[in-house]
């Protein structure tokens, strides 16, 4: 029965006391052997006296208590031995138990740390793949990126060859551009036509044309206001860059752009720093009057910026480091100039990222420092007329977007990321063109009835009628992408529910003689939001006389301070995208291509240098707007120290 017991040794140990316990309880009365011997002895001498047998019980008596005595001691003993016995056997027992529980748990500890090493090997391989993932879908980036270049630059190079071969085709205007007036304020002659083959403004206004303005405002006020208002008001002041950030710039304008609508950037911050309107050309600080508003220009330019990362990023980081790199050196060379230019200042920024770049800056983060505010509930009849602003001196109104113009092409409304406040900013014209306004004119697509009244004037300047409307036999065009949600859906309906008079196709941009021969021969092209909301194409189908359809509701127009774009263009909402036949068919082109003649020659910029009423003196002139609409604070010319203050910035 030992066997079953956890400890044999001590259940045997326990079983022999039990035996001897047995064994001395069988005779409790029974005298030792010795006893035994001298009892006998007695029964057989009868002659003992009794004083022998008295001894004799006497030590019977003896030897009964002493047996007694020493059964009490072994059952004493066997109890002892039982009870520690149990006290052993429970002991084991519950280390038995202990030791199972034990033991379970540590094979529950080793499941654990089996499944964690498990886990921990199934992560590690995870972020290996996706390494490899992320490594992969960056190569593809790349090779994408780099295959929009290698299609962008082969477009370019088409464009150039088409702009080198027909060039001299378009150059009749030289001929016929004998001027017989005279501008008597300047001594200069009034010339009759631009490089392009279009109405100068000075002409313009001397025949008196209309535009199709706004409501409150006229054509003789919008002729006083560049004729004479702008040149005399506005002055741009430019802060210094640093060394680094010029060889920067003057290195990536030898690269060929990739698109025409970027080019803007570079052209405005050119003209704007050294151009018509530069404070320091020809001394003209002398001139400042208290009517002077001054911009202060901030000639960083992110699109260059982005260029110089490509194509292993999507630039952001590297525009945010200009940017901040140029606040930082402006402040350095000049802190009481920075501080006067708050609620002046320019920023042009002509890509994708519009302001978002400027919203985590605060360069004027000074709580002893108040910020003019821009009063966004200002009524916009308010052009060039100064309002009332309020003040704050919150940390929010010290961020350089809150003072800063931005000239931007993103100029899309509602955007929290890339806010564009109609107020303060200006919508970019965003085509950069010298070849298309001057091949446009040439095959007579711009109507320019409203200057040259009659086919003897059209003849005296080399020009022919214009085309009519049945020479266009395409109803609507596109040619382009699809990249968006609403471009997909749009196109996706007009080309399951589209007409043959119709041209709708999106595997991208067509050959440049294809693509000018679909605008000259249609009558309206759509405009429709992609990833973002402006593209060159608008200005381009304009100049051909195509009236845009523009499918973009939070765009903010170029120029629509002052024009009004349902006089030229229609415009859908986006959430009626299914009824743009419908819209098509109750607008009156001719009323509309006429006017798009009227307006075009806003949407030009000039190769050699800007000309007074053309897309450069459009966007000044809507600054220049802007710099009215902010508080009426004195303005002070920089300091003469200017260029001290640059070396040691330098330095």
């Amino acid at each position: 029965s030992c066997r079953d017991y956890p400890l044999p040794a001590l259940c045997s140990g326990v079983v022999v006391v039990d035996m001897l316990f047995a064994v001395t309880s069988l005779s409790p009365n029974a005298p030792p052997s010795s006893s035994s011997s001298s009892s006998s002895s007695d029964d057989d001498d009868e002659n003992d006296d009794e004083e022998n047998k008295g001894k004799k019980k006497t030590k019977l008596t003896f030897i009964k208590k002493k047996n007694l005595s020493r059964r009490i001691s072994h059952i004493n003993l066997m109890r002892r031995a039982q009870s520690l016995g149990d006290l052993l056997l429970t002991t084991t027992t519950n280390n038995t138990k202990k030791n199972k529980k034990k033991k379970k748990k540590n094979e529950q500890i080793s499941y654990q740390t089996l499944a964690i090493v498990i886990l921990s090997s199934l992560l590690i391989f995870s972020l290996l793949v996706i390494k490899q993932q992320n490594k992969n879908r960056k190569i593809r980036d790349i090779d994408r990126k780099l295959h929009h270049t290698i299609s962008a630059l082969a477009t370019r190079a088409q464009w150039s060859l088409e702009e080198v071969s027909n060039g001299e085709k378009t150059k009749w205007w030289k001929k016929y551009n004998h001027p017989q007036q005279y501008d008597s304020s300047q001594n200069l002659p009034l010339v009759l036509l631009d490089e392009y083959g279009l109405p100068t403004l000075q002409q313009q206004c001397e025949r008196k044309v209309e535009w199709p303005t706004v409501a409150f405002m006229t054509s003789s006020f919008l002729c006083e206001s560049f004729l004479d208002v702008l040149p005399k008001t506005l002055r741009v002041h430019t802060f210094p860059l640093n060394t680094r950030a010029q060889m920067k710039y003057n290195s990536l304008r030898k690269l060929p752009t990739f698109n025409r609508g970027y080019d803007v950037e570079d052209y405005l911050v050119k003209w704007l720093s050294d151009g018509p309107f530069s404070i320091n050309r020809n001394n003209r600080v002398k001139t400042l009057t208290e009517k002077t508003e001054i911009a202060y220009l901030l000639p960083i330019q992110p699109y260059l910026d982005r260029v110089s990362s490509f194509p292993f990023t999507d630039g952001r980081e590297s525009s945010e480091s200009g940017l901040k790199s140029a606040v930082q050196y402006a402040k350095k060379v000049n802190p009481s100039l920075w501080k006067q230019s708050k609620g002046r200042r320019v920023i042009v920024s002509v890509h994708d990222f519009g302001t978002e770049l400027a919203t985590k800056i605060f360069p004027d983060d000074d709580e002893n420092d108040i910020d003019d505010i821009y009063d966004t509930s200002a009524s916009s009849s308010a052009m060039l007329s100064p309002v009332s602003f309020s003040s704050s001196s919150s940390s929010t109104s010290s961020s350089l977007i809150n003072t800063t113009h931005f000239i931007v092409s993103n100029s899309e409304i509602g955007v929290e990321n890339a806010p564009f406040d109609a107020q303060k900013d200006v919508a970019v014209i965003p085509s950069l063109s010298f070849y298309l306004p001057r091949e446009a004119v040439s095959r007579g697509l711009v109507d320019l009835s409203h200057f040259l009244r009659n086919e003897e004037e059209y003849a005296s300047v080399g020009l022919e009628l214009p085309k009519l409307e049945a020479e266009r036999n395409i109803r609507l065009m596109f040619r382009g992408n699809n990249r968006g949600p609403l471009r997909e859906k749009v196109f996706r309906y007009l080309i399951e529910n589209g007409s043959p008079e119709d041209s709708i196709e999106t595997t991208g941009v067509a050959s440049p003689q294809a693509y000018m021969s679909l605008m000259e021969h249609s009558k309206y092209c759509l405009h429709v939001r992609g990833t973002r909301v402006m593209s060159p194409r608008l200005i381009e189908l304009m100049l051909f006389g195509c009236v845009p359809v523009i499918v973009a509701d939070a765009y903010e127009l170029p120029l629509a301070w002052f024009l009004d774009w349902t006089k030229f263009s229609i415009r859908v909402p986006e959430s009626e995208y299914e009824n743009i036949h419908a819209y098509v068919e109750k607008a009156n082109w001719r009323e509309l291509h006429s006017n798009l003649g009227r307006v075009i020659s806003f949407f030009v910029y000039h190769k050699d240098k800007p000309i007074i009423g053309d897309a450069f003196y459009a966007t000044s002139l809507a600054l220049l707007n802007k710099l009215e609409q902010r508080a009426s604070t004195p303005t002070t010319p920089p300091t003469n120290n200017n260029n001290n203050n640059r070396a040691k910035g330098e330095e």
